[in-house]
């Protein structure tokens, strides 16, 4: 037994590493391949819980109707055929293949059995793979690319389904050709949800999506989820006797997750004998934790589309009993409890497009992205737009396309730009070739770009073969004016929200096209450092590793970060500071703009203690000082020192020490892990960093309002008078914005005060009352009886007052208010 164990800690511990493993037992059939899912990283992780959560309306649980019980949405025109998944492409197979086609075709009324109205699970792969088909991705990641960029149909782009000719080529290839990403750019994903299903409301929750989409539609919709298939995943077949016997019924999930599958429907009489007392019970503890739950239901399950083709389970098919909801993933449940989905967009039109030739021999080295400027004069742009493809991907020394050759025309909609322009605006457009030499030689150049209108109004730059230059940016561009319908927040002033009060306002938007998608922006501007390095940060941090490592740092203050309040961070040996409690990849300017955090000198860095390298800390209750002795890994010369100091006022400094190695590639910048709240320094990848410091401020905010996505801004603010200009944004469904400061008050509520004590002496009264939070002074009336209105006394800034014009054996009332009480 202990031989065993030991065997199958070493199997699972290699499944960490995302091996690519064919569990046909059956080497000569078509291949069930695990391993394509990768598990996300903390940053990530943090996304993925913030997404919004999917729960049962209150009219369906008030409603008398009830669910049929069993649904089976695989079998509807809105499902495509199951198919056999090429490579590690497990996510994508389920995330955009299954799901995201499903709901294409749901929301357009249209079958899913014609190649035109699918979408391939290799468009999104081959950007997320690192060209290799022995690397997984997630669906989440797939997902962020048919929002941003959209996905082609499988007749445009091709299928990728087993059996294939060239395995190793299809999961290299980047297509060509600029009709293929504007095809692409019509199917969108708008939005993505998560689904709690751990426990029976969250069933339920799950059993509705699949009826109606939990808002009455016609259908209802599919779902993903991760989950172990190796090792020791079981199955068996539901036993005779009972609902769809015979066919498969997964027993337990493995405790790695490396798979991604699809749930399409439910019923709730599949019945299997987990404690094999011959009986089918929900109402019993079967698990021995003195709990009957979820956990020991040997009743129901959901139904579960592989893409591991037909001959896996039931016709590619199997049930996956709902006990396996609840379960942990060490006792055989999925991954988190949860279930993910996403919303599509009808209907989607760019406003406007790049349409660009680029040649380069390691497309790896490149990021590719598109600006810009209201100056027709200008050599770089104000404003610029990043994408999930074409940044920093592809596998290294790999062409553009993927084999051969080095040319690649491609397509992205900067409909977004339209966002700070004026409709028919003559304005600059640029498109933005970054790239970073990491030791390699790739050479190449931007062979020509144009800007494409609704219209198909095509503007193409006079500059063409223009030399991409090493560790730099290199642009062409365009002038030229479209027209276009651009969304206004129609607010000029919010009401003042009371302290201590429930404030909730609607804001509202006029023109544009509906439905319309709400947010804050937090801009941080980089300012002058005239301070000395900081010689306070002695104290050593200890990190977990002095390679990729990390430390947790609790704060004495509230740190202000892109509209929340940290009480905690994490120094990473990378030179960052992150807001999860995981190590984050953060080495070049795309993962700074990617992920939440504060960097200095990213790099693969490594501390050599020998040399007295470490991580430094000092902290007090208004700021948090962290430096930074390192080196290069595996470079032990190399000489870096640094430091970033945060205050609880939310200012950042940024310094860098004397003798800096020289001729390294970094980055520095500030971000909440997109485009559009983040900020590169100025100094990021500077030659010779020694001795230059910089800071970043940003405007203060009310914190503890929030802003919904549908336009709600609420929250309850708590203290004295105060008042805060805000950055609102709405987004249209063409991805074009309105960015408009409204200015927001808190007025202070002063309390009540209230009398604690009258001490009456023969021609004296003397009041105590209590303090009240906020007042400078009180005011004091009087009424005699009989009663006939109170009379102004006088004022106190004390909180008592001696009445000395009573008099003996009168009775008197009094009242005292707090200045300017409300």
């Amino acid at each position: 037994m202990k031989k065993i164990s030991i065997i199958l800690v070493a199997l699972l511990a290699q499944l960490t590493v995302a091996e690519l493993i064919n569990m046909n037992p059956d080497p000569n059939g078509e291949p069930w391949w695990a391993g394509g899912w990768r598990n996300p990283t903390a940053d990530e992780q943090s996304q993925i819980y913030a997404l919004p959560k999917l729960t049962l309306p209150d009219s369906y649980k008030s409603s008398k109707a009830k669910l049929t019980y069993a649904l089976d949405n695989s079998i509807n025109q809105y499902f495509r055929p199951i198919f056999n998944q090429v490579g590690g492409s497990c996510a994508q197979a389920s995330g955009i293949a299954y799901n995201m086609t499903y709901e294409m075709n749901f929301v357009r009324g249209t079958a899913a059995n014609v190649t035109v109205n699918q979408l391939p699970s290799h468009f999104t792969y081959n950007f997320l793979n690192d060209g290799s088909g022995a690397n997984g991705s997630t669906y989440f990641q797939g997902w962020d690319i048919a929002k941003n960029c959209g996905v082609p149909d499988v007749a445009t782009y091709g299928g990728y389904l087993w059996p294939t000719t060239n395995t190793t080529y299809q999961n290299l290839l980047w297509k060509d050709g600029f009709p293929i990403y504007q095809t692409g750019m019509n199917n969108r994903v708008s939005e993505v949800i998560q689904i709690p299903v751990g426990t029976p409301e969250g069933l339920a929750t799950l059993k509705q999506y699949f009826n109606d989409h939990c808002n009455g539609s016609s259908a209802g919709g599919i779902v993903n989820f991760s989950a172990g298939v190796s090792y020791t995943f079981a199955t068996s077949t539901l036993p005779a006797g009972t609902e769809n016997a015979g066919q498969t019924v997964v027993l337990n999930w493995d405790p790695i997750v490396n798979h991604a599958m699809t749930f399409a429907g439910y019923n709730d009489s599949i019945r299997y004998d987990f404690n094999s007392d011959g009986r089918y019970t929900n109402d019993i503890d079967i698990n021995g934790d003195s709990v009957v739950d979820m956990k020991d239901w040997e009743k129901g399950a959901l139904l579960m589309v592989n893409s591991w083709g037909t001959s896996w389970g039931t016709g590619g098919k199997a049930w996956a009993p709902y006990r396996t909801l609840a379960l942990s993933l060490a006792d055989g449940g999925i991954n988190s409890n949860t279930v993910y989905t996403m919303k599509v967009k009808n209907s989607f039109v760019p406003q406007l497009k790049l349409k660009a030739t680029v040649t380069y021999s390691d497309r790896k080295e490149l990021k590719i992205y598109a600006g810009v400027s209201t100056d027709t004069t200008a050599s770089v742009p104000q404003y610029t737009v990043s994408f999930p493809i074409f940044n920093y991907q592809g596998g290294t020394n790999i062409k553009m396309v993927g084999d051969t050759d080095s040319t690649i025309e491609l397509g992205l909609d900067i409909s977004s730009l339209l966002s700070y322009v004026d409709s028919a605006q003559r304005v600059k457009y640029f498109i933005c070739v970054e790239q970073k030499d990491a030791g390699g030689s790739g050479s190449g150049r931007i062979v020509s770009m144009a800007v494409v209108d609704e219209n198909a109004v095509t503007k193409t730059s006079s500059q063409s073969n223009v030399t991409i230059v090493t560790n730099s940016t290199t642009y062409m561009s365009v002038i030229t004016g479209t027209s276009f319908n651009q969304p206004s927040i129609s607010n000029s002033s919010l009401p003042d929200a009371q302290s201590g009060v429930a404030y909730s306002e609607q804001l509202s938007v006029s023109n544009g096209a509906s439905p319309y998608v709400w947010d804050t922006l937090y801009d941080y501007t980089e300012a002058a450092n005239s301070y000395l390095f900081p010689t306070e940060a002695v104290n050593p941090l200890t990190t977990n590793s002095d390679d990729d490592g990390i430390a947790r740092v609790d704060l004495d203050f509230d740190f202000p970060f892109y509209g929340k309040l940290y009480d905690h961070i994490t120094v990473c040996t990378d030179g960052s500071i992150l807001f999860g409690d995981e190590f984050v990849y953060v080495r070049n300017e795309g993962d700074i703009i990617a992920t939440r955090a504060i960097t200095v000198y990213s790099q693969d860095l490594q501390a050599y203690p020998v040399d007295g390298d470490g991580i430094f800390y000092y902290k007090d209750t208004n700021h948090l000082t962290v430096r930074w002795k390192t080196s290069i890994c595996g470079y032990q010369e190399m000489n870096l020192e640094f430091a970033i100091k945060i205050y609880a006022d939310s200012h950042i400094e940024f310094y860098y020490g004397a003798g800096m190695t020289t001729g390294l590639v970094w980055s520095a910048g500030v971000s909440n892990g997109s485009s559009a709240d983040c900020k590169i320094s100025q100094y990021s990848n500077t030659n010779d960093p020694s001795g230059l410091k910089t800071g970043f401020t940003t405007i203060d905010y009310p914190y503890g309002m929030e802003l919904s996505s549908d336009g709600i801004f609420s929250g309850i603010l708590s203290g004295s008078d105060n008042s805060w200009n805000i950055k609102f944004r709405v987004t249209d469904s063409n991805n074009i914005s309105d960015i408009k400061i409204i200015p927001f008050s808190l007025k202070a509520v002063l309390g009540t005060p209230v009398i604690t004590a009258i001490t009456a002496g023969s021609s004296s009264a003397t009041i105590v009352w209590n303090a009240v939070a906020g007042a400078s002074s009180y005011r004091i009336y009087r009424s005699a009886e009989p009663y006939s209105g109170f009379a102004f006394l006088d004022t106190s800034s004390s909180t008592s007052y001696t009445d000395n014009n009573v008099l003996s054996g009168n009775k008197y009332f009094y009242y005292i208010t707090a200045d300017n009480a409300k």
